[in-house]
């Protein structure tokens, strides 16, 4: 069973594709993974880089690619540097 989030994902999947690439199947896009393979690489032949994003996140949805966003991916701790600030000496009134 799918959530509502997931549902609105598809839907603006299928309406953007749509314009692009021509009508989608989504209950086919879930249950035929030959279909979903055609459809999403047709997506990113298309360049377009709303589809393109949106097919990712298909994709991450129906777990065909894992999830790399940046909530889920550890990153490595960022070291800090300090700078301490020069005074400016050679203006007019240094």
């Amino acid at each position: 069973m799918m959530d509502n989030n997931s549902l609105v994902l598809l839907s603006k999947f299928s309406v953007s594709a749509r314009r692009l690439i021509g009508s989608v199947n989504p209950a086919k896009l879930i249950k035929d993974s030959e279909y979903s393979a055609e459809v999403f690489q047709k997506a990113f032949e298309m360049g377009d880089e709303e589809l393109i994003m949106l097919s990712l996140e298909v994709q991450t949805m129906l777990g065909l690619i894992a999830d790399t966003s940046p909530n889920t991916v550890k990153a490595a701790p960022v070291k800090v540097v300090e700078v301490q600030e020069k005074k400016y000496m050679y203006g007019a009134r240094s």
